[in-house]
């Protein structure tokens, strides 16, 4: 935006346009008088002595003020008044002498008087008026002696002139101060105008600037730009984006109030975008300065097409965000106006508000291909994950079927316990590890893809799923010690196999953590409208910095040394999360302060299921968790 003119300065801008546009009025009337005085000489005097000198003064008269304009247009009006002022002195004192025979000759200093009056004011137009006198006089005693009646008259006339410069002096103060008093007026209103289209221009920026970042699209952003910056600059406006590949400009959109226009460049330019620093486009894209230039500037080729669109002018700016050239914004006309002084700094001024919605839709549109190949990153791997899982279901099912065949088959041949029924117990073992692990995969992946886990509520006796829970682990660990605390019955509402996942998880992770021995013990409690259910442990804790982390996929407390000393691959208390989560409870980790050593996993979900999924979808976000209800 362009800051208020100054005051001052603006004024005498103003005064200075009135005195040459009087100047130029006062030329005209010299001539009119000198063009007049010429036909009177002629044809009403031809007698008169000293003709010829009065036609040369005349002459000279005219020609001045033929040259009055052209000075006016090189130097200033007072300067060119100045020197107006002593050429008519002269040239009246002239012809005072040569005619001294018309009486009246010496009336024609009062129209000097007059002209100094109307240019300089009161006190010039006196001292004109005594420098009119004393010539007058002086011209008057230079021609010989006077008789009676002429020195009567002598100093009537000068009082005349005199008082003439008085009066005409008085007449310009009024004039001079009401044509002042205007200059102030029409600069009030100037500025008064000028600041209204400022605070039109900075409203319509600004919405244009609003407009611009509504939307994220690359190609809408585009088009808003040239559909709001047409109207405000030339016949047709276009966005050139940079493409640092190729190093050129290619047109992205075009618009104005010449529709054809507009269609014709965007043609044009896209069958021969500039490169950079080839015409003016390209030039503005190599050096990122604001240029313009009109046809006739055009020398030697037309890499713009001004000629083939029989542009008049073409305006070039640059557009910039975040430090980077982005592109280049141009705005043309045809017809034979130059373009205004405000084109270039509106159009400008729309650059810079395009370029940061450019940067942002350009960064959305980077952003939607990342997450596009992450899309189809995530999809092969869970498809991966899902072919990988089932296929190794089918060799463990066929491992886990057979090696049950074999040990029943060696209980039948052998009494008692042999090397090779701990060897199948082992191969057994390790297969239903295997299948757990692949298991979790599977989970992982339908968690990753869908969001969540499903879970399927009925109602069970939790206290009765605890329990058997506990006692699979006690069989599978003999040497460990498992207690429960339980009610008698815990009634709940839940998917019972999901919760089972989760109780053997903890508990698995209880026995892996505490590898040393020592109690666990089982709580399973009513907590109001919910159930808890704690499992301790008095064995290797969890640092408080990886408490809040190990709920993470993949993650392990002191994850190289812990997956080397414990196994396993991270995934069990996320799943179980999942599950909690999908249920509508919440999971912790804590430590065991009762013991003094170990830690304490425990969750709480509400006596009957509370469906998430409509709540959280509402938000326009994926779901995290999937939640299916029987029917009935």
């Amino acid at each position: 935006m362009e800051p208020l003119s100054d005051g001052p300065h603006e004024l005498e801008r103003h005064l200075e346009g009135q005195m040459r546009a009087q100047e130029r009025q006062l030329a005209w009337v010299r001539l009119g008088l000198a063009a007049l005085a010429a036909a009177v000489l002629l044809l009403a005097v031809p007698e008169m002595a000293g003709i010829p000198i009065l036609i040369v003064v005349v002459a000279i008269a005219a020609a001045w003020s033929l040259l009055v304009p052209w000075l006016l247009a090189r130097f200033p009006a007072r300067e060119v008044g100045i020197i107006s002022t002593v050429v008519d002195m002269a040239a009246v004192t002239v012809a005072v002498y040569v005619a001294a025979d018309a009486v009246d000759i010496y009336l024609f200093y009062g129209l000097v008087i007059l002209g100094t009056a109307l240019r300089f004011g009161l006190g010039a137009s006196v001292w004109s008026s005594i420098v009119m006198s004393a010539l007058y006089v002086a011209v008057v005693l230079i021609e010989g002696p006077l008789d009676s009646a002429a020195l009567d008259l002598l100093p009537v006339r000068v009082g005349y002139l005199i008082g003439f410069g008085i009066v005409a002096g008085l007449f310009s103060r009024v004039m001079i101060g009401r044509a002042t008093e205007n200059a102030r007026l029409q600069q009030r209103l100037m500025e008064d105008e000028r600041e209204r289209e400022q605070i039109r221009e900075r409203e319509l920026l600004s919405r244009l600037g609003r407009d611009f970042s509504a939307s994220l699209d690359r190609e809408a952003t585009l088009r808003t730009i040239v559909d709001g910056a047409g109207p405000l600059l030339g016949g047709a406006s276009m966005v050139f984006t940079f493409d640092d590949a190729e190093r050129c400009l290619e047109p992205a959109a075009a618009a104005g109030p010449d529709g054809e226009l507009a269609e014709n460049w965007l043609a044009y330019a896209t069958g021969h975008p500039p490169r950079l620093g080839e015409g003016l486009v390209g030039g503005v894209g190599a050096t990122a300065v604001s240029r313009q230039a009109s046809a006739v500037e055009i020398e030697t080729g037309d890499p713009d097409g001004m000629r083939a669109l029989e542009l008049e002018w073409l305006i070039a700016v640059p557009i910039f965000a975040g430090g980077g050239f982005l592109g280049v914004l141009a705005t043309a006309a045809r017809g034979d106006r130059p373009p205004e002084d405000r084109i270039l700094r509106l159009a400008e001024a729309v650059a810079d508000r395009a370029g940061p919605a450019l940067q942002n839709a350009q960064l959305w549109s980077d952003l939607q291909e990342r997450m596009a190949r992450e899309q189809t990153a995530q999809r092969i791997k869970d498809d991966f994950l899902s072919i990988v899982s089932h296929e190794l279901r089918t060799p463990l099912t066929s491992i886990q079927g057979y090696s049950q065949l074999l040990e029943a088959r060696l209980r039948t041949e052998r009494s008692g316990e042999s090397k090779e029924m701990a060897h199948l117990r082992v191969i057994r073992s390790q297969a239903g590890r295997m299948r757990r692990l692949v298991d979790d995969l599977l989970d992982v992946s339908r968690i990753d893809r869908r969001g969540g886990v499903s879970v399927e509520p009925a109602d069970f006796d939790l206290a009765e799923a605890v329990r058997e829970a506990v006692n699979r682990a006690a069989r599978e660990h003999a040497d460990r010690q498992i207690a429960v605390v339980a009610p008698e019955s815990l009634p709940l509402h839940a998917d019972r196999d999901r919760l089972d996942q989760v109780l053997t998880n903890l508990l698995e992770n209880a026995v892996k953590y505490s590898p040393d021995g020592g109690p666990i013990v089982v709580t399973a409690e009513r907590r109001g409208g919910e159930v808890e259910v704690r499992v301790a442990d008095t064995g290797v804790g969890i640092p408080a910095e990886h408490r809040e982390n190990v709920f993470e996929r993949f993650y392990q407390a002191d994850n190289d040394a812990g997956r080397q000393r414990f196994g396993g691959l991270g995934l069990g208390l996320y799943i179980s999360r999942a599950i909690i989560d999908a249920h509508g409870g919440r999971i912790w980790a804590a430590d065991n302060t009762e013991a003094g050593a170990g830690s304490v996993f425990g969750f709480r979900i509400p006596r009957v299921a509370i469906a998430l999924a409509p709540e959280v979808a509402s938000t326009g976000e994926p779901p995290p968790f999937v939640l299916r209800r029987r029917d009935g």
